[in-house]
């Protein structure tokens, strides 16, 4: 709709008549939309026009038009025209329309919102001020928003004006734990870590069973629970994101035949004699996996399946490892739970 600033009496009267301002009343605008005005006038004449208050000009033509984007904010605003004659002989005093600016968008609570992967989030704003809302994306339910992205809501309020804004969702990495299956250790003093690969990020903290709090990844299952058999937990926390995971550790029992037959320390040092990690008591169970980490959780070798090839103290990539403790896993694949417990490198 275009909106006609009336300049009532001729450019040259203008020119002669003393400083005083014409003025009309726009119907009310809604906030931070678009409106063309133009003049009427006489087809030779140009324009010049100013915005006293809020808004912006977008654009103008010197023939007459001229398109105008009020502000965010409710008020009056005062937009401002002059008529030129053909080569600026005669210039009018200015000509004024007021315009009421009403209305409002929706003001959530914040403007992005951070949702841990996995979950949904839900968002709040001023519903209370409108006579109706919705979200363009019609998935949104209750304004529960389950993925990242930028979503519009559009609101309709007391004042007539339907108005659009929006609301950016970033979603935040929950940390990676992984206390492993139920299982029986059999060595004292065994270092739980709360993944096998410690990936997470600086800042990451861990809350355990134990009482024990900070940014260590592992904790040190005493022999009372070795011997008895204890639950342990950790709760991984990140930004605001957490996750948890449980185990069992089941009391040992020593008189195992397969834990008496797993050796816990080999020397690799190329004189043929136990140069190899030999698990003699293996060959009777050909699914059996045998994994090996050290004291960071990394993991420096994985058998096939019925450990075929003993390890000779390299890693994956064929590198001599240090003498050193380390971790090892051995899953039997036959339904009983894994076996954990150490073995040393001596040189």
């Amino acid at each position: 709709m275009i909106k006609k600033l009336h300049i009532l009496i001729s450019i040259l009267a203008l020119w002669f008549l003393p400083n005083r301002g014409i003025y009309a009343q726009d119907d009310p605008r809604c906030v931070g939309t678009r409106h063309l005005y133009a003049a009427d006038t006489l087809s030779s004449s140009t324009f010049e026009y100013s915005l006293i208050s809020g808004g912006n000009i977008i654009s103008s033509d010197p023939k007459g038009k001229v398109i105008v984007q009020w502000g965010n904010t409710t008020g009056t605003y005062r937009l401002g025209v002059r008529e030129k004659s053909p080569y600026e002989q005669c210039v009018s005093e200015w000509a004024y329309l007021d315009v009421p600016v009403v209305g409002q968008k929706a003001k959530f609570t914040q403007d992005t919102y951070v949702m841990c992967i996995g979950d949904s989030v839900q968002v709040s704003f001023n519903a209370s001020d409108f006579l109706a809302h919705e979200w363009v994306d019609r998935s949104i339910k209750n304004n529960y928003i389950k993925k990242p992205g930028t979503y519009e809501l559009r609101t309709f309020d007391k004042d007539g004006c339907r108005l659009s804004n929006y609301v950016t969702i970033k979603a935040q990495p929950r940390p990676t734990i992984n206390l492993g299956r139920d299982t029986m250790i059999c060595v004292p003093e065994f270092r739980l870590y709360a993944s096998r690969y410690n990936l997470n990020p600086q800042g990451t903290t861990f809350s355990w069973s134990t009482g024990e709090t900070g940014t260590s990844p592992y904790v040190d299952i005493t022999n009372h629970d070795i011997t008895r058999g204890a639950i342990y937990w950790v709760t991984a926390s990140l930004d605001g994101c957490s996750v948890s995971d449980t185990i069992i550790i089941l009391a040992c029992a020593e008189d195992n035949p397969i834990v008496k037959g797993i050796p816990n320390t080999f020397t690799p040092n190329g004189d043929g004699d136990n140069d190899v990690w030999e698990i003699k008591v293996l060959r009777d169970y050909p699914n059996a996996v045998v994994e090996v980490y050290d004291r960071w959780g990394r993991k420096v070798f994985n058998s096939a399946r019925g450990y075929p090839q003993p390890w000779d103290g390299r890693d994956s990539r064929g590198r001599v490892l240090p003498m050193e403790t380390y971790y090892y896993i051995i899953n039997l694949n036959d339904g009983s739970k894994p076996i954990l417990g150490t073995i040393t490198i001596i040189l």
